[in-house]
């Protein structure tokens, strides 16, 4: 029997940001949840585990799922999985006001892939699929490699702004 599927090119397999600092959890998911709004990806978080390690301290695992539609055959998907060690609320002062934040230690996993023929409309034969691997190699080829570029940009602007916030929050 054959299982019909999309096909899945991953662009960017998986990049990693790891960072031990005081920041705002808060913050950092309404940074993100902006960035994939702004950019018109549907999200959605998959997972969310919460574990209290006692004397104030979580360890916290979240996984988000992201994927915006391009046309009627691709999809730009990008997976991010948190896991934050130690999370604790502290209070800082900041600028004579004092502020409650967070300090712990994440690590944020990215992954970037597109996903062609998402409804599987060139799966219900092996004519179908011959026909589309000749149209992803020989037709459209470089709008494909247009698609990759675009995808590993975003992905990577994604991992800069994170970067970004983590450093911008070292108080």
């Amino acid at each position: 029997m054959y299982i019909t599927m999309s096909q899945k090119d991953i662009i960017v397999p998986s990049v990693k940001v790891k960072d031990r600092s005081i920041f705002s959890l808060e913050e950092l998911y309404k940074l993100l949840y902006r960035w994939f709004e702004l950019r018109r990806y549907i999200f959605q978080e998959q997972e969310y585990r919460d574990e209290d390690m006692g004397g104030g301290k979580k360890h916290l695992e979240i996984k988000w799922y992201a994927e915006r539609k391009i046309d009627d055959y691709f999809k730009f998907v990008i997976e991010v999985n948190f896991l934050i060690l130690d999370l604790e609320k502290v209070e800082i002062e900041r600028e004579g006001l004092k502020v409650a934040t967070n300090r712990g230690e994440i690590e944020m996993r990215v992954k970037a892939y597109i996903l062609k023929d998402y409804d599987n409309k060139w799966e219900n034969s092996a004519i179908m699929r011959f026909l589309r691997e000749f149209y992803d190699k020989r037709l459209i080829r470089l709008r494909i490699e247009g698609y990759e570029g675009e995808l590993y940009e975003e992905t990577y602007k994604l991992l800069d702004e994170v970067k970004v916030f983590l450093n911008l929050h070292r108080f």
